[in-house]
C-alpha cells in the first residue's frame, strides 16, 4: 500500500512538474504560428504555414499521449487521423492537415492548457515547499535567526519557550502538508489529464478500451526430448492489446 501511493505521488508530481514546461514551449509555438498562419492567410505561404503547424501540433500532442501514458500506467489510444486520399497531389496533400479536425484539436490543446498547467504547477511547487520546508525546518530553521530583527512564531505562541514553539509550529505544519500532499497532487494531474483527454484520446467506451490477454509464452523444448508441457501449466505473459 505504501509502495502504491508513493508510486501515484511520483506520477502525479511527475506529470505536472514536466507538464509546465512543456506547456509553456507548446503555447509559444502554436500561438506564434496560428498567428503568422493567420495573418497571411491571404497569400499561399499562410495557408502552407498553418499546414505545418498543425503537423507540429500532431507531434506535441503525441509527447502528451506518452506523459498520459505514464501518469495511468497503461497505452492509451487516439483515433486516427484523416489521410489525403491516394490520388492527391502534391500540393493538396500538403495542405491536407488543414482539412483534419483532430489536428485542429491537437493545436486547441497548448491553448487551453497554459493556464492550467500554470495553475497546477503554482500549486504543486507551494505545496512541496511547504512540506519538505516543514519536516526539515531543524536543517534551516537556525538561519532565520541570523536576520536582523527576526521574530519566530513561538515568540507569540509561547513566549515561555519561543524556540521550542517555533519547531513544533513547522513541523506540525509540515506534517499536515505532506499528508495531504498525496490527494492534492492526484487533484491536480487528473486536472490537467482530463483536458488532454477530451482533446487528445479516442473516447474512453467499449470500443476502444485498452484490454489485456492472457497469451501463452513459448517454452523451449530440451533437445533430445520428447516432454511438452501440457497447454494449462504452461507459463503465460501478460501483453497490452487494443482495439482498432
Amino acid at each position: 500500500m505504501n509502495a502504491s501511493l508513493f508510486t501515484g505521488l511520483g506520477r502525479d508530481t511527475r506529470y505536472v512538474f514536466l507538464g509546465f514546461p512543456l506547456a509553456v514551449f507548446s503555447f509559444a509555438v502554436v500561438l506564434t504560428g496560428l498567428a503568422l498562419g493567420i495573418g497571411t492567410s491571404v497569400v499561399f505561404g499562410g495557408l502552407v504555414l498553418l499546414s505545418v503547424l498543425l503537423v507540429t501540433a500532431r507531434g506535441l500532442a503525441h509527447v502528451d499521449r506518452i506523459r498520459l501514458s505514464d501518469l495511468y500506467g497503461r497505452p492509451v489510444m487516439r483515433l486516427p487521423y484523416r489521410t489525403p486520399p491516394k490520388n492527391a497531389g502534391p500540393l493538396r496533400q500538403l495542405l491536407h492537415p488543414l482539412t483534419c479536425s483532430r489536428s485542429w484539436l491537437d493545436a486547441l490543446h497548448p491553448l487551453l492548457r497554459f493556464p492550467v498547467s500554470l495553475v497546477t504547477f503554482v500549486v504543486a511547487v507551494t505545496w512541496w515547499a511547504l512540506s519538505l520546508g516543514g519536516l526539515l525546518y531543524p536543517l534551516w530553521g537556525w538561519s532565520l535567526y541570523l536576520v536582523p530583527g527576526y521574530t519566530d512564531v513561538g515568540t507569540y505562541v509561547l513566549p515561555e519557550y519561543p524556540v521550542l514553539a517555533t519547531l513544533a509550529f513547522h513541523m506540525v505544519g509540515g506534517a499536515l502538508f505532506a499528508l495531504t500532499l498525496p490527494l492534492v497532487m492526484r487533484f491536480l494531474a487528473q486536472a490537467e489529464a482530463t483536458l488532454a483527454r477530451a482533446l487528445l484520446l479516442a473516447p474512453e467506451d467499449a470500443g476502444v478500451q485498452v484490454l489485456t490477454a492472457e497469451v501463452p509464452a513459448q517454452a523451449p523444448a530440451a533437445q533430445g526430448s520428447d516432454d511438452v508441457p501440457e497447454p494449462d501449466r504452461q507459463p503465460t505473459v501478460r501483453r497490452f492489446v487494443s482495439a482498432r
